[in-house]
């Protein structure tokens, strides 16, 4: 039988911890008791007995069936190579694949549904999805989204006060609390709008989608620049990227117990120069080629599409 839909997690590395975990698959299975779905889950080899503990859990089975659990790898590989063994196995028998970091909770009531019922009628059109994360604004009080790639919007420099934050750029020299106290500034689009790109927390693609975006690149050990590379790849065979603003989850969790942060950065751009011929982050509007390069170069795809435009001038889906 065919899934509706099959939740990818790679659990490894310094920052793997337990209680993430069992909140990440938790969360999602309470908020998805309507839907067909399955877990494919790679761990490091020590928390091999975590995830089977989860699912074994009667405290939980009331929303969480253990036959959810399609695969649990033990795989101290590449997060592209475990994904991609995974596509190669998978691809047949869900129509879409939610690709979800190991520290997610999931907010709205039955998540993927609301997201389908958002998209319906493009799903033919539709790269990568993502929900929004209200996490660091409210709860770390800082002018920053993780849900979106900056792209090379015009006001790329203002980062991260772009897109729903556009209006809190004056505040992001102030404290914690005043940020918290000016969340009435916050300018969410009222529909699902398109987006440059996604941050790799939640990637959320349909099967068909992705055999034209194609495999992960194998660039370092873990995610870094992955979001950007298949974000761009969407672009590339003008699919859209897209924003589903009134479908919540929160990310990261526990983010000040993590040991580590951001790790094979100078890999991860190595191996990104090699295939795009730029490179991509702090430089002016993004992209260490000018603008007018990158318009040329990519004309016939939809990466340049943010180029001329503001990250919150909203170009809804619904638009076409």
């Amino acid at each position: 039988m065919e899934l509706d839909l099959i939740v990818f997690i790679k659990c490894s590395g310094p920052n793997v911890r337990e209680d993430n975990l069992t909140d990440t698959i938790v969360s999602f299975a309470k908020k998805n008791v309507n839907c067909n779905y399955g877990f494919y889950i790679t761990v490091d080899p020590h928390m091999e007995s975590v995830v089977q503990n989860i699912f074994k859990n009667q405290e939980y089975k009331s929303f969480l069936d253990p036959s959810s659990l399609l695969d649990l790898k033990v795989s101290q590989k590449s997060w592209a190579i475990d994904f991609n063994n995974f596509f190669d196995e998978y691809q047949d028998k869900t129509k879409w694949i939610l690709i979800s970091h190991d520290d997610v909770e999931y907010i709205t009531d039955d998540y993927f549904n609301k997201i389908m019922e958002s998209i319906e009628g493009h799903e033919d059109k539709v790269g990568w999805i993502t929900s929004t994360s209200n996490y660091y604004y409210e709860q770390e009080g800082k002018i920053v989204t993780d849900t979106f790639r900056a792209g090379s919007y015009e006001d790329f420099d203002n980062w991260g006060a772009m897109f729903q934050l556009h209006r809190m750029g004056h505040l992001k020299n102030t404290s914690p609390a005043i940020i918290q106290q000016s969340l009435h500034l916050l300018d969410f689009p009222t529909a699902p709008v398109k987006v440059h790109g996604i941050m790799s927390a939640i990637m959320l693609v349909s099967v068909d989608s992705l055999k034209k975006i194609g495999y992960c690149e194998d660039w370092t050990n873990y995610t870094m620049l992955i979001d950007e590379d298949w974000s761009l790849e969407a672009l590339k065979n003008k699919l859209w990227n897209v924003w589903v603003p009134n479908v919540f989850h929160n990310h990261p969790l526990r983010r000040s117990l993590r040991p580590t942060n951001n790790k094979w950065e100078t890999e991860a751009h190595s191996g990104f120069i090699n295939k795009w011929g730029y490179d991509t982050g702090g430089y002016e509007r993004g992209i260490s080629i000018p603008v007018e390069q990158l318009r040329e170069e990519f004309s016939e795809t939809n990466i340049p599409w943010s180029t001329y435009k503001k990250s919150y001038d909203w170009e809804f889906l619904d638009d076409e």
